[in-house]
């Protein structure tokens, strides 16, 4: 497994499964975008109305956070991380230029022009390499955690409410309010990442990605409100699954011989994959540092 530049369109190379868990360390609020009503009832005794900014869920309705916001911050992450090395580390310039060649030109500058983020996530001229599965939340049914108002068993959620920002003065608005949903920290999702045709470094960085869930200098952060404490996760890594070139005639040869087994569907796809152990997903990690310390030198950053 060497540093070529593989397109996800390329001859099979190799097949790669990572799963880890996210908990929630502080409230989250990852929003469909959407207000629905629910009742309080009133220091009166009254029953009122009232909207809220709900969060997405799944279809039991427990809280879910959707790939692409999973992908989207681990993308910016890296761009942010590495965009200060070099060009061949992190960009994504633009590329209307290409429009005017061919196919076979556009692959040809993909794969030797492409920064490893735009070969990993995908530009308008080529296909990203990993897919990020929604993950699902994996906490069954909670107490009511004290203080914490309107608490929501099945949802997992309670409602925060905040004063209203006149855009034009920076400042409150005046008797106006907002309510929205929030998942409470201790939360657990399960985390899956599929991926085709990845070098080493590009793994490397997937995994460093990951890690920075967990940095204390500059943190991912999810949903909303990041600015204010909200979307701190904590990321575990469970396992990484690979499959190289070189092992595929054994797994296809494992799948034949389990052909009556009941359980065999599940060694499709990205299932069922070849484990690696803790050492190698550490060398990875490694390597991809060593790589990128090597390029920060070379830049004259360090």
């Amino acid at each position: 497994m060497t540093n070529h530049r593989y397109l996800k369109g390329d001859p099979f190379v190799n097949r790669v499964r990572i799963t880890g868990k996210l908990t929630t360390c502080s409230p989250l609020h990852i929003g469909t975008g959407t207000l629905e009503d629910y009742e309080v009832e009133t220091k009166e005794g009254k029953k009122e109305t009232r909207k809220k900014a709900t969060i997405v869920t799944d279809h039991l309705g427990k809280p879910l956070i959707p790939g692409s916001s999973l992908r989207g911050v681990m993308r910016h992450w890296l761009l942010q991380v590495l965009r200060p090395v070099n060009a061949q580390w992190a960009s994504f310039p633009d590329r209307d230029n290409l429009l005017e060649e061919n196919q076979q030109t556009q692959i040809e500058k993909a794969r030797s022009e492409f920064s490893w983020l735009e070969l990993l996530f995908g530009t308008a001229f080529n296909a990203g390499k990993i897919e990020v599965w929604d993950a699902a939340c994996q906490t069954g049914n909670l107490q009511a955690p004290d203080g914490l108002l309107h608490w929501n068993p099945t949802r997992l959620t309670y409602i925060a409410t905040s004063v209203v920002i006149d855009p034009e003065t920076g400042t409150a608005k005046e008797k106006l309010l907002y309510n929205f949903e929030l998942v409470p920290p201790g939360v657990e999702f399960q985390v899956n990442i599929t991926g085709q045709n990845l070098s080493p470094i590009e793994l490397g960085l997937l995994l460093l990605a990951l890690k920075g869930f967990n940095s204390q200098i500059y943190p991912i952060r999810l949903g909303a409100r990041g600015g204010r404490g909200f979307g701190h996760m904590q990321w575990a890594m469970g396992e990484v699954y690979y499959l190289g070139r070189d092992k595929v005639s054994n797994w296809i040869e494992g799948l034949i011989q389990r052909l009556d087994d009941s359980t065999a569907a599940e060694d499709a796809g990205f299932f069922a994959l070849p484990k690696l152990d803790a050492a190698a997903q550490d060398k990875l990690v490694k390597d991809a540092k060593a790589a990128l310390l090597q390029a920060m030198q070379e830049a004259g950053h360090v």
